[in-house]
């Protein structure tokens, strides 16, 4: 399996498949590149698709990292696959590492499609996001105890009833098996840059064209900031998906798959 150690020392798994237009896909915290296999194989005629695990989860070692740096290592990634051009598809706090890498090199990023993502995910006045300050304390504070199961329950949240006893969800906990469970040290960690992260100057400035997914019963992205997000960005377009919570591609994959074609392909 393909390992490569970037600069600093730090030994990022990733994996490239498919023929095409190069595609960067970010997962978020707690993910690992696996939870984009629906989307390698949709797009593998169309796209060379490049996944990775971020430091401390799936195969990649743990470092403490900013998301700068990690923006940077993923360049040295990127350079070592031979890959100048780039579209990215982000989930979640993957969004504030493809914001990064766009400041770094907004020359090299075709499009960006955001998936439950925002530039401040930390609630704060008059910004109506889903992440209330004392409960990212309170979570993180949990993950010191039965490490486990305080991350199933939190993995559980994202979800919405209806998905959680739909079959994909099965498929999707049985993709969660295949590989270890990120580092505490990893997740306390994205909680902290959830935390303390405004990039919202950072999405005014980007001009390559924009999608942002979102489910309608995401919690952590609710409606009244995507409303924020749409006053603030240019050349954007915002798909809806209704009654899907904060990972609409794992289970609702179809109709996502279908909106990433309908902005990759026009």
């Amino acid at each position: 399996m393909p390992h490569f150690k970037t600069h600093r020392g730090l030994n990022w798994y990733y994996e490239v498949s498919g023929s095409g237009e190069p595609m960067l896909m970010i997962h978020g915290m707690g993910g690992f590149s696996g939870i984009w296999q629906d989307q390698k194989e949709f797009l593998h005629t169309d796209f060379q698709v490049v996944t990775l695990d971020l430091p401390g989860h799936g195969q990649s070692s743990w470092m403490q990292l900013s998301l700068i740096e990690m923006a940077q290592d993923i360049r040295q990634i990127l350079a070592h696959v031979g890959i100048a051009q780039f579209s990215i598809l982000a989930s979640s706090m993957g969004g504030l590492i493809a914001l990064e890498l766009y400041r770094m090199i907004p020359q090299e990023v075709m499009r960006i499609c955001f998936v439950g993502s925002i530039p401040k995910f930390a609630k704060g006045p008059s910004y109506p996001a889903g992440l209330d300050i004392s409960k990212i304390h309170v979570l993180s504070q949990q993950f010191d105890g039965d490490y486990g199961l305080i991350l199933d329950i939190f993995f559980r949240s994202l979800f919405t009833m209806k998905e959680r006893h739909d079959e994909r969800f099965k498929w999707v906990k049985e993709l969660r098996v295949q590989v270890p469970l990120p580092q505490r040290e990893a997740l306390k960690h994205c909680l902290d840059l959830l935390e303390k992260t405004d990039l919202r100057d950072r999405i005014a400035s980007v001009i390559c064209p924009l999608q942002f997914i979102t489910g309608t019963e995401d919690y952590i992205c609710p409606r009244a900031i995507m409303d924020w997000v749409a006053e603030h960005t240019y050349n954007a377009r915002f798909d809806f998906i209704d009654g899907a919570g904060h990972l609409p591609f794992l289970v609702e994959n179809k109709e996502f798959n279908r909106l990433l074609e309908d902005f990759l392909l026009n």
